[in-house]
């Protein structure tokens, strides 16, 4: 099939790409292997932010005394938590769904794995796209730390971790930069222990010395060790 503009990837550059590309006319075949949406709706930032609301929530009501407000003991359903992210994630998805399916003839959602087979062409399945303009917007996954022992015990990279149905006791996370720091808060919010490692001299290591100190103290205070 011959098409004027081929997308690899529904996240969050490809779907506005598409979608404007067919209203001005083109023809589009966007590509999409996994759940529409890409990284950011399905394992990056709306399950995380929601679930960081929950969070926040229930740190505001153990905290509130400071404000004069007095809660008695704060009980996290976490399993409801997750559901409320679930929830949102499939409406997310699903408008993207419907967003595409609203580009009318001129745009086509194909769900399969793309792989080049000449200058120009792809395959998905059995079918053959070709494009004078193939746009390549792949979304991201976890690389595995090169860390000893860590194929012989059961770990969560940060997809895996959304994916929990019950709060771990205990958790454990390797990693001080960004990702590390916002789960790993998270969690202890909602409730588990949480020991993090940085394997640099200090959290958030691209930031200033001052950000990062100021980032250890509060996670001290919250009973991150």
């Amino acid at each position: 099939m011959k098409t004027d503009i081929i997308i690899i990837g529904s996240g969050q550059a490809g779907v506005p790409l598409a979608t404007r590309l067919a209203a001005a006319g083109k023809r589009v075949v966007i590509v999409e292997r996994e759940k529409a949406g890409g990284t950011c709706v399905n394992i990056g930032c709306t399950p995380t932010k929601t679930m960081i609301a929950s969070a926040r929530a229930a740190h505001v009501a153990r905290t509130g005394a400071r404000l004069g407000v007095h809660a008695s003991e704060v009980d996290v359903d976490f399993a409801a938590v997750v559901a409320r992210k679930d929830a949102i994630v499939a409406r997310w998805r699903g408008g993207v769904e419907t967003r595409l399916a609203a580009g009318g003839e001129k745009l086509r959602f194909v769900r399969g794995h793309a792989r080049f087979v000449a200058p120009g062409a792809i395959e998905v399945g059995s079918e053959r796209h070709e494009a004078d303009k193939i746009v390549i917007n792949v979304g991201a996954r976890s690389a595995t730390p090169d860390v000893a022992g860590l194929d012989s015990v059961p770990w969560l990279d940060s997809g895996g971790l959304l994916d929990l149905k019950t709060l771990p006791k205990h958790l454990l996370v390797i990693g001080g930069g960004y990702i590390g720091c916002e789960l790993g808060q998270m969690m202890r919010r909602l409730g588990a222990a949480v020991t993090l490692i940085a394997p640099s001299q200090r959290l958030l290591a691209r930031e200033d010395a001052d950000v990062s100190d100021a980032v250890a103290e509060a996670f001290r205070a919250e009973g991150i060790t």
